[in-house]
Order: C-alpha cells, then structure tokens, then sequence
C-alpha cells in the first residue's frame, strides 16, 4: 500500500515537472508560422523522395545531393537553415502544434496524390 502512494506521488511529481519544462520554452525570435512550416516540410518530404530516384547507392553522394535540394529550399522560401532548425526544435517541444503541422502535410500529400490519380484516369479515359 505504501508503494502505492510513493509511485503515486512520483507519478505526479513527473507530470508537473513536464508541464512546466513546456511552458518555459519561449518561441525563438524568427520562428516560422505554422503554414510555412508546413510549406517547407512539404518541399523537404520531397526531396527526400526523389533521392530514392537519384540512382546513386552511396549514401555519401545521396547525403551531398539532398543538401544542395536543401540549401535551394531554404533560398525559395527565403530562410537560413538555422531559422528552420530553431522553428522545428521549439515544435517539437509542442507536440501538439508539430501534430497539426504535420496533419496539414499529411493532408497536403493526400491532396496531390488524389489530383495525380484524377489526371491519370483522366489520360486514362480518352
């Protein structure tokens, strides 16, 4: 029974101390907004399909070829790889923002593949 109580009160001293570390976590001054988090993880997502493309098997040159897609996403969205960096460590630490940017990713990506297979039938059908 006394195990009990000292578990308990483990379990809740955790749980305090997790929502406090979140709280304490200010946003960095040059944070990304939601929707150009979602842009940016979009273009990254790709990029990284494509290297399945590359048909390169070194991990080294598929490693140099995703960075140079890297550095020409950061230009297009007019960001420094820091600022990004920075924007994704503080959502991480609120999961429940990175959640709903990765929703409208998921969702984004679900959109394009729906409009790929309405071309295709469309091709398809004529």
């Amino acid at each position: 029974m006394r195990y009990r109580y000292i578990f308990l009160l483990c379990f809740m001293l955790l749980g305090t101390s997790c929502e406090s570390t979140e709280e304490l976590v200010a946003p960095p001054a040059d944070l990304l907004s939601k929707d150009q988090m979602v842009s940016i993880l979009i273009d990254l997502h790709l990029a990284e399909a494509k290297m399945s493309y590359t048909g390169s098997r070194k991990a080294d040159s598929i490693e140099i070829i995703f960075r140079n897609y890297e550095r020409a996403i950061f230009d297009e969205h007019s960001i420094t790889d820091s600022t990004y960096f920075r924007s994704y460590e503080y959502y991480l630490e609120h999961m429940d923002q990175m959640e709903r940017i990765y929703t409208a990713v998921v969702d984004s990506f679900s959109v394009m593949n729906s409009l790929e297979k309405a071309k295709d039938l469309g091709i398809a059908n004529r």
